[in-house]
């Protein structure tokens, strides 16, 4: 079928949800986008503030109810973004393409390229799951492709990092590769592995 296309510890309400709703948050959208890799997208903006509204939810919960809660919220407010802002870049993209296609067809540098399923996985997820390190989170992450079945997730930090947060970005990452994967009837070989390591010190 073409296309145009060490570990870290969670709390234990983590443990919980992550099975309840791990196919449940409808990331497809963070697919098919094209925007660069550096710029933050209306969809992946909108992901971000789930993250964000998480993280004060949580700040706030006391009970693990509260926290329980806080999760659905997550759930709900994912799957918003998803039908609203990530629909509307994923149509734009599909339409970017089917235009290209019809442009090019006498261009052979340009001309489109069918990548293999794992090739078309990788670059789908990073588009939008990449990230640089910044001042407010201290860290990078990216995806890229291992081997025929396998996607690493390559998490690099700084000192300053909050673990918390970088914990849950490797989490939804992982949620959003598979969710992407079952999309397409690939989450029975897909693997994932992670790489997280500290930047070296400066010399």
């Amino acid at each position: 079928m073409p296309f145009s296309i060490p570990p870290f510890r969670h709390d234990i309400y983590h443990l919980r949800t992550d099975v309840k709703f791990k196919l449940v948050f409808a990331l497809f959208s963070l697919l098919f986008l094209g925007s660069p890799i550096y710029a933050q997208s209306p969809c992946s903006e909108c992901l971000t503030a789930v993250e964000e509204n998480l993280k004060k939810c949580l700040d706030n919960a006391i009970s693990a109810g509260d926290k329980i809660s806080c999760d659905d919220s997550r759930q709900a407010r994912m799957k918003a973004c998803v039908s609203r802002a990530c629909k509307i870049e994923r149509d734009e993209r599909e339409k970017r393409d089917a235009t290209n296609e019809q442009q090019t067809q006498n261009k052979p540098g340009i001309t489109p390229y069918t990548p293999t399923k794992i090739e078309w996985l990788a670059l789908a997820v990073n588009s939008q799951l990449r990230q640089d390190s910044s001042a407010d989170r201290p860290f990078s992450l990216s995806v890229v492709q291992v081997d025929h079945e396998t996607l690493l997730i390559v998490v690099r930090y700084h000192p300053t990092v909050n673990r918390e947060m970088m914990n849950r970005t490797i989490g939804t990452a992982r949620e959003v590769i598979m969710i992407t994967a079952k999309s397409y009837g690939w989450d029975k070989w897909v693997k994932i592995r992670e790489q997280v390591e500290m930047y070296p010190s400066p010399k």
